[in-house]
């Protein structure tokens, strides 16, 4: 009798991670946990919310206060997490 255990399909492959959060209160799927302000602008344009990758990126804190996320910033991202995307001379 052979004993021996096969992985089963997939089993030694790392599962992709998905993230949704939203961006101006629209979902938006991200294809990983760290990304920079930039990759989640472009998810966003990419899955239909209104903005372009000149707006300003921020992040929604625990205190409820936004956090500008510059472009070129890599940030780590979790489930239902805020973001907020405005023209750069929108000052509200």
């Amino acid at each position: 009798m052979d004993t021996a255990i096969e992985p089963t399909a997939g089993q030694n492959e790392r599962r992709p991670v998905q993230v949704t959060v939203t961006v101006n209160n629209q979902p938006v799927i991200l294809p990983s946990r760290e990304l920079t302000g930039l990759e989640i602008k472009q998810a966003a344009i990419a899955q239909g919310v209104p903005i372009d990758t000149g707006f300003q990126l921020s992040v929604k804190r625990g205190n409820g206060r936004y956090e500008v996320v510059d472009d070129d910033e890599q940030i780590r991202v979790h489930p239902n997490q805020e973001f907020l995307a405005v023209p750069p001379d929108d000052n509200s």
